[in-house]
Formats: C-alpha cells, sequence, structure tokens
C-alpha cells in the first residue's frame, strides 16, 4: 500500500531579492489560492495557473512559494495520469534545490514528490532511493512527520518486495517515530506494516495482534486502504495458523470495504478523467492560439471535449464491468474456500500439486533454451573443426566454454527445483582434465570485466593428477559463479585462484580451492543472507544477474562432498574456499575418445532429421554430412511422415516438442506403416519428462541437446550397424 506524503509544506519563506514591486502578500494569496483549487480537486486550474505565479514568485526570490507551486503543479499533473510532466518539474525542482545548495524542507519535499511518482509506478528500488535521499534532510530540520511517513514508505516497499531484512529497521524507526503524532491514520498504517513485517517472518500470533490494532484504528479514522489491506494480510495470517473459517470472514470484510471503496473511487476516477481532459483542453488551447482564431478555438474544443469525455464514459463503463466480474469471481472463490477449509488434507494435496506445476515450469524453460543453445555450440563446434591453430580458435573455444557453462546452469536451474522439491538429480561423473578446466573458466571470466580489467593469477600445486574422475560440469559451474562474481566486483584489481593437493592415494585426491580478489567486498551484515536464494532480490551486491550464483554454487559444493566458506570485507576483497574428494583417473581412462572417420563412417546411410528449428536442423544436417550420411530435412512432423512413407531410411531423428503434430504422435504414425525402422530423439526435454507424459513411448534411445559429439554419433552407429573406430 502506497501513503502520499504531502504535497506542500508551509514554512518561511527564502527571498532572494526583497526590492520588488510585486508585494509578498499577493504571492501569499496566489499560493493559498492555488493550493485551494489543488485540494478542491481543480487539477487543471491548478495546472493553468501554477506557471505565471512562479514567475511571479521568482520575480520577488521567493523560494518557498516556487518550490510550493513547483509541488503542487506536479502532483496536478500527476493526478491527471501525466506521470512525464510531472516527474519533469520535479527534477527541475530538485536541480534548482541543490544548485542554490538550499537544503531546507522544499529540497526535502521535491525529492518525496519524485520518490511518489516511482512508488505508484510500483518502481521500488528507484522510489526507495529518492526516499532515502530525503531522509538525512528530514532528520536536520527534526521533521517528525516526515521522518515517519518516509521510514513508512521504505520499509513498506521492502516488504512488497519480499524483503523482510532490509524493511525492519525502516519498520522500526516508524514505529518509533509515530508515537510523537496523533493522527490515527498514522498509527493504523504503523501498526499495519509492523503485523505485515511480522507475518513475512513467519511471527503469526505478534502479526494478528499488531493487525487487530490497525483495523480498529483504521476504522476510526475512515482509512478504507489501510482497512482493507489489514483484513487481506490477515486473511493470509490466519490461512498460515490453520484458521480458514476467520479467514473467510475477514475476506467477506475486505469485500464490503472494496465494495465501499470502489463506488468513492469510481466519483474520484470520473473527477479525474474530467481534469484529465481539461488539462489536455488547456494544453490545446495555448498551441492554438498561435495558429487559430478564437472561434476555430471553441469549436475544436468542443469537439475534442466530447470526444475525450465518450472516451472517459467508455473506459469507465469496461472498468465497472471488469470490477463487477472480478466481485462476483471473488464472491464464487470464497464460497469454495468454505468447502475446501473444512479439507485439510485435500489443500495440501493442492499445495503439492502446485510445486510440481512450478517444476514443469522450470522443464519448459529450460528447453527453450536448450533448443538455442544447442544452434550455439553444434555451429562452434563445425567452426572449430580443421586447423587449430587458426587465429580465432582461441576465441571459438572460449565461446564454446561458455555456451556448455550457461548450458549447464540452465541444467542447473532445474537441478535447483529439484533439490528444493526432494527429486533425483542426474549428475554424470567423467573423466576431465583439471588444468584445462581451470584455464576455460578463467578465460571465460575475462570477458565480464573488460572495461576494467583484473589481473589474473592460477596457482596449481605440482602434486594434483591431470586427469580426475568426477562431476566436471558441476564443479565447473562452482568456479565460473566465484570466479566470476570476484571479476564482477573487483576493478583493476587482482583475482588469484590456488588449487592445492591437501590429501592424496593412489585412487583418491582432496584438493582444495581458494578464490581471492581486491575487489569492493560483502558488508557483515549482508553475508549471513548471500547463499540464500529467497534473499537475493534486496540490495546486496554480490547477487547481481539470475540472483542464484552462490546459493546454487552452495548446494552443488555439498552436493559434491564439501562445504563452502567466504571471507569478506568491505572495500577490502573477498576470499571463498572450498575442498573436495575427486577420483584418480587411471591411463585407460585418460584416453580421448574415439576418433570418427570422416566422410566415410556414415556412407551410403540414408537418415531423416525432423526439427521445427532451421538453426537445430542445419547442425545436425552439417554434423551428418560431415560423415557421409544422405540427409533429408523435414520442418513438421508432418512433413516427416511423408518423407518416411516414401524414402528408404536407416534411421530417424526426432526432435519432440513441435508446434501442431509433435515428435511422439509423428512417431506413433511412423510406427504403423514401419515397425523396424529405428527413431531416435534428438530433444532438449529430458528423458524422464517424456516417459513420464507418456505411457508407451515409441523411441528407440533418446539424445538430449546439446550433445558431446562422441556420444551423439556413438549412439547413431548402433543403429546403422558401421564400424565406429578410425
Amino acid at each position: 500500500m502506497y501513503v502520499p506524503l504531502g504535497y506542500a509544506q508551509s514554512n518561511p519563506s527564502s527571498k532572494l531579492n526583497p526590492a520588488s514591486e510585486i508585494p509578498q502578500a499577493e504571492i501569499d494569496s496566489i499560493v493559498k489560492y492555488i493550493r485551494t483549487q489543488f485540494y478542491q480537486k481543480n487539477y487543471d486550474e491548478t495546472i493553468r495557473l501554477s506557471p505565471n505565479a512562479i514567475e511571479k514568485a521568482q520575480d520577488i526570490g521567493d523560494l518557498t512559494a516556487v518550490y510550493r507551486l513547483s509541488s503542487l503543479m506536479g502532483n496536478a499533473f500527476l493526478q491527471v495520469g501525466d506521470t512525464t510532466q510531472a516527474r519533469r518539474i520535479f527534477d527541475r525542482t530538485i536541480q534548482n534545490a541543490e544548485k542554490l545548495n538550499d537544503s531546507t524542507r522544499n529540497l526535502t519535499t521535491a525529492r518525496i514528490d519524485l520518490g511518489n511518482i516511482y512508488a505508484l509506478q510500483e518502481k521500488h528500488l528507484e522510489a526507495i532511493g529518492h526516499y532515502k535521499r530525503a531522509l538525512p534532510l528530514a532528520e536536520r530540520l527534526q521533521d517528525t512527520t516526515h521522518l515517519f511517513v518516509l521510514n513508512y514508505s521504505i520499509g513498506n516497499l521492502y516488504l512488497e518486495m519480499e524483503n523482510p531484512s532490509d524493511a525492519a529497521y525502516f519498520v522500526a524507526q516508524a514505529k518509533n517515530y509515530v508515537s510523537n503524532l496523533t493522527a490515527k491514520a498514522y498509527k493504523s498504517v504503523a501498526k499495519l506494516v509492523e503485523g505485515r513485517l511480522l507475518f513475512q517472518t513467519e511471527k503469526y500470533i505478534e502479526s494478528a495482534n499488531r493487525l487487530e490494532e490497525s483495523i480498529q484504528l483504521a476504522k476510526e479514522s475512515g482509512y478504507s486502504d489501510a482497512l482493507i489491506e489489514g483484513y487481506e494480510i490477515m486473511a493470509n495470517v490466519q490461512i498460515a495458523l490453520g484458521n480458514y473459517e476467520y479467514a473467510t470472514e475477514v475476506l467477506l470484510e475486505a469485500d464490503i470495504e472494496k465494495g465501499k471503496k470502489y463506488e468513492l473511487d469510481k466519483i474520484e476516477a470520473i473527477e479525474a478523467e474530467v481534469a484529465k481532459y481539461k488539462v489536455a483542453d488547456y494544453e490545446q488551447e495555448l498551441e492554438a492560439q498561435v495558429l487559430q482564431n478564437k472561434i476555430d478555438q471553441q469549436e475544436t474544443r468542443r469537439k475534442t471535449t466530447m470526444l475525450w469525455i465518450q472516451i472517459a464514459a467508455g473506459i469507465l463503463l469496461i472498468s465497472a464491468i471488469f470490477l463487477f466480474i472480478s466481485y462476483r469471481k471473488r464472491k464464487k472463490l470464497l464460497v469454495d474456500l468454505l468447502v475446501k477449509n473444512k479439507q485439510y488434507l485435500k489443500a495440501k494435496e493442492v499445495s503439492e500439486e502446485q510445486v510440481k506445476a512450478k517444476t514443469r515450469l522450470f522443464a519448459n524453460i529450460t528447453h527453450e533454451l536448450r533448443t538455442p543453445l544447442y544452434g550455439i555450440i553444434g555451429i562452434t563446434s563445425l567452426l572449430m573443426e580443421g586447423d587449430k591453430k587458426k587465429p580465432n580458435s582461441e576465441n571459438l573455444n572460449a565461446l564454446k566454454f561458455s555456451a556448455e557453462y550457461l548450458l549447464s546452469l540452465v541444467n542447473n536451474v532445474l537441478q535447483f527445483t529439484k533439490i528444493n522439491t526432494a527429486e533425483k538429480s542426474n549428475s554424470k561423473t567423467r573423466t576431465f582434465h583439471l588444468g584445462d578446466l581451470i584455464h576455460n573458466v578463467v578465460e571465460s571470466a575475462k570477458f565480464i570485466n573488460k572495461g576494467h580489467p583484473n589481473a589474473y593469477q592460477v596457482n596449481m600445486d605440482p602434486e594434483l593428477p591431470e586427469y580426475l574422475i568426477g562431476e566436471d560440469v558441476a564443479l565447473a559451474q562452482v568456479l565460473m559463479n566465484v570466479i566470476g562474481n570476484a571479476s564482477k566486483f573487483t576493478h583493476d584489481g587482482n583475482i588469484t585462484v590456488a588449487i592445492n593437493c591437501r590429501e592424496k592415494t593412489k585412487d583418491q585426491v582432496r584438493i582444495s580451492f581458494e578464490i581471492c580478489d581486491t575487489g569492493i567486498g560483502i558488508a557483515k551484515d549482508r553475508q549471513k543472507d548471500i547463499f540464500n536464494e529467497f534473499s537475493v532480490g534486496g540490495s546486496s551486491h554480490e547477487n547481481q544477474g539470475s540472483g542464484l550464483g552462490l546459493p546454487i554454487s552452495k548446494k552443488l559444493v555439498e552436493k559434491l562432498g564439501g562445504v563452502l566458506h567466504l571471507e569478506s570485507e568491505l572495500q577490502k576483497g573477498t576470499t571463498v574456499t572450498f575442498e573436495i574428494e575427486l577420483k584418480v583417473a587411471t591411463a585407460e581412462q585418460t584416453n580421448q575418445p574415439p576418433t570418427y572417420k570422416a566422410n566415410t563412417l556414415l556412407k551410403s546411410k540414408e537418415i531423416l532429421v525432423v526439427d521445427d528449428n532451421r538453426i537445430n536442423l542445419l547442425v545436425t544436417q552439417k554434423t551428418l554430412q560431415k560423415y557421409g550420411a544422405t540427409v533429408h530435412t523435414a520442418l513438421s512432423g508432418k512433413a516427416g511422415i511423408e518423407i518416411a512413407q516414401k524414402t528408404k531410411l536407416h534411421l530417424i531423428l526426432m526432435d519432440i516438442n513441435m508446434p501442431g503434430m509433435n515428435g511422439i504422435e509423428a512417431t506413433h504414425i511412423i510406427r504403423s506403416f514401419n515397425k523396424t525402422l529405428p527413431i531416435v530423439a534428438l530433444t532438449a526435454v529430458e528423458k524422464e519428462k517424456i516417459i513420464l507424459e507418456n505411457v508407451t513411448t515409441p523411441l528407440d534411445d533418446f539424445i538430449i541437446k546439446p550433445y558431446r559429439q562422441d556420444v551423439f554419433l556413438s549412439t547413431i552407429l548402433k543403429y546403422v550397424k558401421r564400424e565406429i573406430y578410425a
């Protein structure tokens, strides 16, 4: 809930030029008259009269009158919905105040006005920034009312962002300042925001007590907005406590108050629309004074006014219809809630379904991301073919590594949800070269901060084995997250990566990783929250970007059998350490994947590729043609069926997610006339998801995009019956 902070404050005038022909009494009278017009909602009059009045106030050097009139005019524009004009006026007021070193109440009011615009537009961080810049000025003036409302507004905006840790300080300050105020509306919202904070920190009993006090004060003061929000938060508190019947009663009370407020808001909306159109007419009149005579102006204004009134009537009618439909739907939901509240176990099942739906959503998103990544990795691999010493080979290698890292990030976002929903993740161990992995991570990290490049130093213990066996993708992701953060928040500094051997046997080695930077560091009070995925929305800098880097890294290190530690100090840098155990690869395990014969491996093999994505289709086609295959392509399941009917094929590579007819449906139809033709899924959809959603799967095998080329070829060769090694 947004609470207006007031449009103008009365305080002693500042005079720059006392010797003026315009009497001060005349300026004071004009300001009083315009303020009256504003509070009587005559916004068009406020806007029409303010410019001339501001000019007169400037003539006698009355800065206070200038600021008060600017505030009134800016808020009049705000009331008629012209936020652009309002923001322009408030920005100009702040610039003038700062230019004249005016740190009085006038600058405070101007900053508050500008913050109000962003708050109304739900641009929370921008609004908080302006409110915080107004706080020192209000403290200097010992303005209790502004200090209360500013602290309340900042705390409430943090709570709207679901960031109770940052909100707590400002809520406490608001509670302190409101004790010196008498207005029940202020006391009501102070109790309300405190109750909301207690609810978000799961202190439900204390929250209910504060909300009851807030509701009572809102009733006594007639503050309907606070009353409605108090009822709605109270309903959520009671649901959390299991008091469903009471929650239903509270929601019904909220609906009654909304009905009352709707009638009042409808009247105010009509008045605001009329004022808005009057402002539009006024602006048109100013332009028409140069171009048209008085008679044409009046005719244009009459027609324009009638048009806007018709539009306004239409808008209000549509709004009324939507509000009525919304009200009816809410009434129906409340009736349903009365029945469902008697069945707690049923509610639990619904909750579990929602968690599964979230997991499915992440699966769909990761599929959509994997598809273009397949194209990037595939095209990069094709460009890397041939001379390894070509000028761009190192850049292509870094690009491919970054794309593969991005793929691992996509996979681990899904993995992250699986961890939180107790699902089993499909992690793979394989042989990898530790030095190459570290080199690729560091080279990719260097691209993060090219404007202020850092110096990188990698220290590897010579006792470490070259080849190891483990979850290299997970390890690479941890290192990329940590080194990437170090690169992001260090400018023209030093980043040191130290890898040391702690314990070593014939079969296993325990390795410590230490990443140190000389960057901006992390405040002590933020360090306890940076590994919590639910607190990444705050002001902590370390989680810019996806916001899951360090939380995912912590979980991945724990999954690898280690513990991730962080030490940091503001302006001095950050050190992240962890230790994990990995298996030592044997000589046989260090052998590279088999080298396949180019041009002849798939010679004389007819392969159909079905994929609705042209780039992915091209990548697969080029890869198969490189090994001698004759490739047929189809952009849809229907087209693939037609080719399969007319052509003698050795294999079909079938995409799953396609518009119209998906890959499963197309495969079922092909199986109706050819039961022996091998059909392999080439898809970004996880195998488990395909099997889960299809009771019977007509596919012979699965290749998940993006894939390793040796896995791709070995799977194909399993079905086309050729020698596979050079």
